[in-house]
């Protein structure tokens, strides 16, 4: 459910901001920051899935059953690849800014994209609690989550590759 409610909101909030500028570095910005903030949902969707793969075990006594937690790391490995289309197509296209507009543009923007990258260190730091209750519900789980945490990492490939590039 609030997998649906992130995309809604992602949704409309760029139905708001389509049209708003003309000025591709604040496009290019606004569309960075929807995917991290879809990263961010993203991420939150992999820990809800998590936890309810652990409720249901404690519940039923069944086997830790990651496969949902899995699709949800793919979900984030092709935001992740977005991500990258978006920088190689988009942001690599427009010429430098001076010092006048990089001030402007951090004026501007540097509390949302605050917002965003804190809702991200959040929500993965959730992810990283609820992984260690999953690890510690026996052998059998801590092979399965080493298994999602493989995936997590593979899904996060295509965001540490643009902050190797980064600096």
């Amino acid at each position: 459910m609030k997998r649906y409610l992130v995309l809604v909101g992602t949704v409309l909030f760029c139905g708001m901001l389509a049209g708003c500028t003309s000025d591709p570095r604040q496009d290019a910005l606004n569309q960075v920051l929807n995917l991290m903030n879809g990263a961010a949902g993203d991420v939150s969707s992999i820990t809800t899935q998590v936890d309810k793969a652990v409720k249901e075990n404690k519940e039923k006594n069944s086997p830790l059953d990651l496969a949902d937690a899995i699709k949800a790391a793919k979900a984030l490995e092709a935001r992740g690849k977005e991500v990258q289309k978006v920088k190689v197509e988009q942001i690599d296209q427009i010429k430098p800014a001076d010092d006048a507009d990089k001030a402007e543009l951090a004026k501007r923007f540097r509390g949302q994209i605050n917002d965003a990258f804190q809702a991200l260190v959040k929500n993965k730091t959730a992810l990283n609690d609820s992984l260690k209750k999953a690890e510690d519900l026996g052998d059998d789980a801590k092979t399965k989550v080493e298994e999602l945490r493989t995936r997590i990492r593979e899904a996060e490939g295509p965001f540490d590759a643009l902050a190797r590039q980064q600096g």
